[in-house]
């Protein structure tokens, strides 16, 4: 028998060592393609189809339900609401303002917190459609001033800047456009925006862009969307649409970078960079249906567009700038939505239908993870526009300013 030296021991001891390490890295390599193929316990992904495209969502925390709701009606109640309860939804109410159902002059327009904060500021704004404004102490819900922006009924609207000390307020059938300091209730500036012949450029709406520099304000009757310094009004740059376009609507996403535009005159939503007014991407919208009033989702993956005229939710890829799906809600007459706005903690996107001042609307709350519909509140006032606050705020308002609630409340 031929003897083995300690070398060829050796060697065959390192052989078989190398061939061991291989055989365990190939069950561990085997093992992880085993994981990585197998269904996550912790992500879930809901991937809804439509003929244009897919939505696909991931579902990977749990949705942020600590705020509720200052509900503001077309005839001056506020109203304290719980959206995530069905037995005692709405806590209490205020007639804050006494608008008579009789005439056309309505708390209507829009009250716009920055997307995904509760509201802080030192007072509640409050557009009514004729030109006035009401300053509204929130501790109280007492009417503390009253501005007045312009004299005819039509849009108005406030929008609150991203730190809450200040608000633009843009009148359409006046052109004006205005800045209020809301520590002392000074006008920091004042345009009125018209032609050389003194007809209005109409001022549809105003918003800040997300870092506090520029308000975007569609001038629907100059076929316009002007980016104005919030520090002096002065128009920095504008788009310049096509004649009978009519840009009435505009959203800025949260990252700063895009804007949406609603145009009334050819029913489609305009996209655009910020802050050099990059033409994107246009969307035309459904036979039928008129936008109004859109919102990004957090993460700038899609445009939720609320109608005027339908009561569904278009939602619009950024990346394709085509329609991914739509979003039914309840069928409450007449039909449209208000607005559309998104919830602290970034969870929802809150959707109010004015419905009607005899037989109410109702708030939707859309699940952003899965773009589906989570919670239906439904009001017998009309609702205008709606606050999101703090559990605390709603609270201390319930027991200390708020009537008791009662049964068939209508504006």
């Amino acid at each position: 028998m031929k003897k083995v030296s300690k070398l060829e021991r050796g060697m065959s001891y390192k052989i078989l060592l190398l061939v061991g390490i291989v055989v365990i890295l190939l069950i561990g390599i085997g093992a992880a393609y085993i994981m990585m193929k197998s269904p996550s316990t912790t992500t879930s992904t809901t991937t809804t189809s439509s003929p244009s495209s897919s939505v696909t969502v991931s579902s990977s925390s749990a949705p942020n339900n600590n705020f509720y709701l200052l509900v503001f009606t077309q005839k001056g109640i506020v109203q304290a609401i719980n959206p995530f309860t069905q037995t005692s939804n709405f806590l209490g109410f205020q007639h804050v303002v006494n608008i008579s159902t009789s005439v056309p002059q309505q708390v209507y327009y829009w009250d716009e917190v920055p997307a995904g904060e509760m509201f802080n500021a030192s007072y509640i704004v409050i557009p009514v459609n004729n030109g006035s404004v009401y300053i509204i102490n929130p501790s109280t819900l007492k009417v503390v001033e009253t501005l007045n922006v312009g004299k005819s009924v039509g849009f108005i609207g406030v929008a609150y800047s991203p730190n809450q000390q200040y608000v633009a307020i843009a009148d359409g059938p006046s052109g004006v456009v205005e800045v209020i300091n809301l520590k002392n209730l000074q006008v920091v500036w004042k345009d009125t925006f018209v032609s050389p012949t003194g007809k209005t450029y109409y001022p549809c709406d105003v918003r800040w862009s997300p870092n506090g520099e520029y308000l975007i304000v569609p001038m629907r009757f100059n076929n316009t969307v002007d980016l104005i310094s919030a520090s002096n009004g002065s128009v920095v740059k504008m788009v310049v649409a096509s004649l009978g376009s009519q840009p009435y609507m505009v959203s800025p996403n949260m990252q700063g970078t895009m804007v949406a535009v609603e145009y009334a005159g050819n029913n489609s939503v305009g996209f655009y960079s910020l802050p050099n007014l990059q033409y994107m991407g246009m969307v035309q919208m459904p036979s039928g249906v008129t936008p109004q009033r859109g919102v990004f989702t957090p993460n700038g993956q899609y445009y939720l567009e609320a109608p005027a005229n339908k009561n569904e939710v278009v939602v619009i890829s950024t990346s394709n700038f085509q329609i991914a799906q739509t979003i039914s809600l309840p069928s409450i007459n007449p039909q449209g939505l208000a607005s559309i706005g998104i919830t602290p903690g970034e969870s929802y996107a809150y959707v109010v239908i004015h419905g009607s001042v005899s037989s109410g609307g109702m708030i939707v709350l859309i699940n952003l993870q899965t773009l589906s519909v989570a919670y239906e509140v439904p009001l017998t006032t009309a609702p205008a526009f709606v606050l999101p606050v703090s559990v605390s705020t709603a609270t201390y308002l319930v027991d200390n300013v708020l009537l008791p609630p009662i049964t068939g409340l209508h504006c």
